[in-house]
């Protein structure tokens, strides 16, 4: 893995940034998450349940203020 001179380092190392109480994830959020990554920052989406890849296939406005991440599954 490349060292990346703007990467904020979390002040935790491997804690993680989730939802809670039930809370929608907003553009603020993922602005906070990636504010100082370089953009050559490779971001991935993990697996689905039953271990396949899972990887980006578009955005999708769902209405005036929801924009929908899409994913594909990899078999």
């Amino acid at each position: 893995m490349s060292e990346h001179k703007t990467v904020q380092q979390p002040k935790l190392p491997g804690q993680m940034i989730s939802s809670s109480g039930g809370l929608p994830l907003t553009v603020g959020d993922l602005r906070n998450a990636i504010a100082y990554l370089d953009d050559q920052v490779e971001v991935t989406f993990g697996s689905s349940i039953a271990g396949n890849h899972l990887s980006f296939y578009r955005f999708k406005w769902r209405g005036d203020d929801l924009i929908q991440i899409e994913l594909s599954e990899d078999e």
